[in-house]
């Protein structure tokens, strides 16, 4: 059953120069070719006018140092002018001041962080990132982690980094994107023992140029009330219904739906 409300945990909005260069990359890189065609604008307008979508948490991120604090104003205009809109911040590990970069963002209104491990050449458990954790911790914010292998491994990557990080910082509360694919096992299994680790479903389930992964349903259902529902959107080869239709035809049932699709996020956010 299609579901009747959805916060999406994983959506994606750049400034427009940038946006048109990633789907670039992607489309002569990887083969990619990306279902929606619109503008960043587009992408705002297409989740705002969606009836399911009650919130959608909306993000980039920092692929060299001293973007941050410019990025970080463009996401706090989006707070100010879509109503659904969650926007995220971001930090690169050598911006020239983290700290203040991620005390900013908090003064704007922005908890949440993005960090992309693989396209920031950075790993978790980098020592440069600390200061701005320790910042996140104490002003209970959060960061959504690209921390996984998928859709292209490099040395940055990967389970054992990851669990590096969580070991030095349990008390953090972060979201590991894409299930943590393609270790979504080892992922999944860690949100059992840590409690303030969660993931989100992000370009999972369905097949594209880089990706297809079989879901792990027995260890979905156990860890169920640690999962968000996120789309990808625009960053996908396929329909925003698609995205959903991925995880509303698992064999899951009706309460591990919902508790995917809005509960747990609500009550994640509503706890921040």
């Amino acid at each position: 059953m299609y579901p009747d409300k959805i916060i999406d945990f994983h959506t994606h909005v750049f400034p427009d120069k940038l946006y048109n260069a990633i789907r670039k990359w992607f489309i002569n890189n990887a083969g990619w070719e990306f279902y929606f065609k619109g503008s960043s604008i587009d992408v705002l307008k297409f989740l705002e006018e969606r009836k399911e979508i009650e919130y959608y948490l909306c993000f980039g991120y920092a692929h060299k140092p001293d973007i941050s604090m410019g990025l970080n104003d463009f996401y706090a205009s989006i707070k100010l002018n879509y109503k659904k809109a969650i926007p995220l911040a971001c930090f690169h590990q050598d911006d020239a001041d983290i700290d203040k970069v991620v005390k900013d963002a908090f003064s704007k209104g922005l908890k949440g962080f993005k960090l992309h491990c693989q396209v920031q050449k950075v790993t978790p458990d980098d020592e440069r990132l600390f200061k701005a954790y320790d910042i996140i911790v104490d002003k209970g914010g959060f960061v959504i982690f690209h921390a996984g292998t998928g859709p292209f491994i490099n040395e940055y990557v990967g389970f054992k980094y990851f669990e590096n990080f969580l070991k030095k910082y349990p008390m953090m509360k972060c979201v590991v994107a894409h299930l943590g694919a393609f270790e979504s096992k080892l992922f999944l299994e860690a949100s059992l023992s840590f409690p303030n680790l969660f993931l989100d479903t992000s370009y999972t389930f369905i097949a594209n140029p880089t990706n297809i992964m079989t879901a792990p349903v027995k260890l979905l259902k156990k860890a169920c009330k640690k999962i968000f529902f996120g789309s990808d959107f625009p960053g996908i080869c396929h329909s925003y219904e698609d995205s959903v239709l991925a995880i509303s035809n698992l064999s899951l049932n009706e309460e591990e739906k919902r508790l995917i699709f809005y509960e747990n996020a609500k009550y994640f956010l509503q706890n921040l």
